[in-house]
């Protein structure tokens, strides 16, 4: 069996590994927060936060498959109608939240002139799949027929993702083209987790890789979902034809690597205008870790300019 050579870390990603406290990921690796109890509890707590008077920041709760379903809605101070971005959170689809990635939130809001919707979906191992795909789903349905209420423009909704939440945000897509749902004009997946057959050779053989690991995958597919079913595992849908266009984030030393990078190759491959990034010596969650390393600040400012090109054309 062929091998490949884990990518090196981004120098500077490498030095704030070794020397900032950034959490509880870069020292312990994922897999053995994800294992041990007192880790997780961390990953779980809801983090404070602060903004800078810029943006409203209000919480919105609709009725949901599972109860009552929180949006966060982030909208720039402006009487005129915006675009919508509905936002998926990351969290190995077993934690995170809306107030965990309100940085993000704020600047694709700010700088891409957007009202953003973040999705507090339901969680694994509690809340396996089909939870968090519907909740997701049902977050962009009423963005579609409630745009008014948050000051949005219906007609210009992007759907954005991060690593679980890119896996979320791939399914909302899919599933919207299948039932002839609501418009969805982008999609922004960033480093998505998108095939739970974990079969591509940067899954079988980043063992070691900081932050995300085999191991960790291999502990957020089976929190998740075993399945093959695409609405779970978007990388098995077998027509990616008639999707919205496509910005996809790869990070170089991540497990996820080849299957982001297939999964915008067959996009392309059905019609789908597609932009791949495949970030040098990142690694997984770089930009949210790290975000002002300059592999960061650069990759943000890339992400910000495909939601402004495909939201204010």
């Amino acid at each position: 069996m062929s091998t490949i050579s884990v990518p090196a870390v981004d120098a500077e990603i490498q030095s704030l590994l070794e020397t900032t406290d950034a959490g509880v990921f870069p020292f312990y690796g994922l897999d053995a927060v994800l294992s041990s109890s007192e880790l997780y509890a961390r990953l779980r707590e809801r983090p404070d936060t602060t903004f800078d008077g810029r943006a409203e920041v209000n919480d919105v709760f609709i009725p949901g498959p599972g109860g009552q379903l929180r949006l966060r809605v982030y909208r720039p101070a402006t009487d005129h109608d915006l675009p919508v971005i509905l936002y998926l959170h990351g969290g190995a689809f077993t934690y995170g939240s809306p107030e965990a990635e309100e940085d993000h939130a704020l600047r694709y809001a700010l700088d891409a002139d957007a009202v953003v919707v973040s999705v507090d979906y339901r969680l694994a191992p509690e809340h396996p799949y089909p939870a968090a795909a519907d909740d997701a789903y049902t977050a962009l349905t009423w963005v579609a027929e409630h745009a008014d209420r948050i000051g949005g423009d219906p007609q210009r909704i992007a759907v954005a993702g991060v690593s679980a939440g890119g896996n979320i945000a791939a399914s909302t897509v899919l599933r919207a083209r299948d039932r002839g749902g609501p418009k969805v004009v982008f999609q922004l997946l960033l480093y998505p987790a998108l095939d739970s057959s974990m079969t591509s050779s940067s899954v079988r053989e980043f063992t070691d890789t900081p932050v995300l690991n085999r191991g960790a995958v291999e502990v957020a597919w089976r929190y998740y979902a075993a399945g093959r079913a695409p609405y779970a595992s978007p990388a098995h849908a077998t027509d990616l034809s008639g999707l919205p266009p496509a910005f996809v984030v790869a990070a170089e030393a991540d497990p996820l690597r080849d299957e982001d990078r297939r999964y915008a190759e067959r996009l392309s491959e059905a019609g789908v205008t597609t932009e791949l990034i495949q970030v040098p010596g990142a690694v997984h969650g770089f930009d949210l870790l790290f975000p002002k390393a300059r592999v960061s600040r650069r990759n943000l400012e890339d992400q910000v300019r495909a939601l402004r090109e495909a939201l204010h054309p």
